[in-house]
């Protein structure tokens, strides 16, 4: 993978994580207040490059054919880049409105979802699309992801800030992605039945995943606030159990998943599967202690650094014909939006009803062991035949 498309991924983290923590320095900007009933509009309109996220990852696949990835990634990479420097112009505007955020933030998400799709295809494409290559793909965005909210402390503004990404995805203008466009007969109806019943639950798995994730940021503020953390200090508490869990994960994805991975591929699956029960059940029995806690986070944040790397290798192995591996990586980042979407209805109705997050997150557990293992099963025997 050419550094050029690594930095454009950290950069991607970047300006995700930095434009939602700054959203009190927004708030100054468009002349809010924390009552203010337009401040739910305020925190809609950054968040608004998820929607064109999910309608565009898919779409990019296409454009890969009809131009080349060279071309495709040279006009992601000046959209994301006008786009946002149309973001930090508003900042200068006589009458700023909430609606030139949206407007910015619809056109960073339409071109930064060509990135992780097309980085995945140029892997697949150079038969390196295995656990290990894509885990490190993960970790650029992690990366990214954990700089962004530490570069507010710095000393500079934060429309300078914003300029960060944009200079990091410069080098993509410069450098060439050219592979092969393979094409594959179709098979016959009982190949395809089978790989479609794979994709079904990879795309369920992605889904459980990202689930996970959003209810346990929901359950850390909750333990937060049980423990008597709240304001300025709870915040800052958060603050730091999210910085150490992202320092966890870019361990997890960086060294100890590549090597496990290569080292025991046999035993990759059945120990990521284990340290996800261990740590849900770990969880739901003693997730009240801060122990309890930080042995959960261990084991879950070990099977959600591997189990994407692991489904994301076998939906690219499931299909050889180029375009089709863009496209299924767009619909992969599509379930994984999905999944933070229905996480987080999940957690807001428990809170609502006073439920127990845990067993929240045990259920989307079990379901993703299902799915998991499902996949498992179906990647590793012989073709079926189904009869209908």
């Amino acid at each position: 993978m050419k550094y050029a498309l690594f930095l454009a991924l950290i950069s991607l983290g970047i300006n995700q994580t930095l434009v939602v923590a700054a959203i009190p320095t927004l708030m100054t900007w468009s002349e809010q207040t924390p009552n203010s009933p337009s401040l739910g509009v305020l925190v809609l309109a950054v968040n608004l490059n998820l929607v064109s996220y999910w309608f565009g990852a898919s779409r990019w696949g296409s454009v890969a054919k009809k131009l080349g990835v060279t071309r495709t990634l040279h006009i992601a990479a000046l959209g994301f880049i006008s786009a946002n420097l149309l973001f930090v112009a508003t900042f200068y505007s006589e009458s700023p409105h909430i609606w030139q955020i949206g407007v910015c933030r619809i056109l960073v998400g339409a071109f930064s979802c060509a990135f992780l799709p097309m980085a995945q295809m140029l892997l697949a494409a150079n038969n390196d699309a295995t656990s290990a290559a894509l885990s490190r793909l993960s970790s650029a965005l992690t990366l990214g992801r954990l700089i962004g909210p530490s570069l507010l402390f710095l000393p500079v503004s934060f429309e300078y800030l914003l300029l960060l990404p944009v200079v990091m995805i410069l080098p993509v203008l410069f450098s060439r992605f050219d592979i092969e466009f393979v094409q594959t007969p179709l098979g016959t109806e009982q190949e395809l039945v089978t790989i479609r019943d794979r994709q079904y639950f990879i795309y369920a798995s992605a889904i459980m995943t990202t689930a996970i994730v959003a209810v346990f940021q929901f359950y850390a503020l909750e333990f937060l606030n049980l423990k008597g953390y709240r304001g300025e200090q709870g915040s800052d508490m958060y603050a730091s159990l999210m910085l150490a869990t992202s320092v966890l994960l870019i361990l997890y994805q960086v060294r100890v998943i590549p090597l496990l991975s290569q080292r025991r591929p046999e035993l990759f699956l059945p120990i990521l599967l284990f340290a996800l029960m261990c740590g849900s059940t770990t969880l739901l029995v003693f997730g009240e202690f801060w122990w309890g806690l930080g042995l959960s986070l261990l084991g879950l944040i070990f099977a959600i650094s591997g189990l994407p790397a692991w489904y994301t290798a076998r939906l690219l192995a499931s299909e050889e014909n180029t375009v089709k591996q863009a496209k299924l990586s767009g619909y992969l980042t599509r379930a994984h939006t999905t999944g933070h979407i229905i996480g987080t209805g999940g957690a807001s109705l428990f809170l609502h009803q006073q439920w127990t997050l845990t067993f929240l997150i045990a259920a989307f557990s079990i379901a993703l062991l299902f799915c998991a293992s499902r996949l498992h099963l179906l990647t590793n025997e012989p073709e079926q035949i189904k009869t209908y």
